[in-house]
């Protein structure tokens, strides 16, 4: 009994962890998710990269940007299905082994692809551009994150 208990403990914890790492998974609204697309464009050609390189770099935007969508829609659905498994009077431990690891998997992929896509855009550009780049993105970032905390200090209030 007690190691039942043990392993539904660890696994709940597992999943809590995993909804932590990705806490918006399915939750950002279409229109933030737009005008992120939209910003991370500008800043691209912010860089005033030749023309066939900034094209290049879209590119691979783009594709990454497809292969992470695939990503999300495969974790949102095992999300689900852990909800569901787990919300049953006796889960089937196996059944939710299996569904953490797909959980696990896709945040690994979905981690790797951003490397990925990182490491393909800087191999598009020289040094001087990379540099430019990743301050740009350094930059860009900073202000997302001081919008977010005076969001979230506003609705603390």
């Amino acid at each position: 009994m007690s190691r039942k208990f043990n392993f539904k403990l660890a696994a709940l914890c597992t999943i809590l962890s995993a909804m932590l790492v990705v806490p918006a998974l399915g939750q950002v609204k279409e229109e933030e998710g737009a005008r992120f697309k939209e910003q991370k464009d500008q800043l691209i050609k912010n860089l005033k990269l030749a023309p066939e390189k900034e094209k290049a770099i879209l590119a691979v935007k783009d594709k990454y940007e497809r292969e992470r969508t695939d990503l999300i829609a495969n974790m949102k659905k095992a999300n689900e299905d852990l909800k569901a498994s787990l919300a049953a009077a006796n889960p089937d431990e196996a059944k939710v082994k299996e569904l953490v690891s797909v959980i696990t998997a896709g945040q690994d992929n979905l981690f790797g692809s951003f490397k990925k896509q990182r490491d393909e855009e800087l191999g598009l550009m020289t040094p001087v551009e990379q540099g430019k780049y990743l301050m740009a993105m350094s930059q860009w970032r900073q202000k997302m994150m001081e919008k977010r905390q005076k969001k979230e200090s506003g609705e603390k209030k």
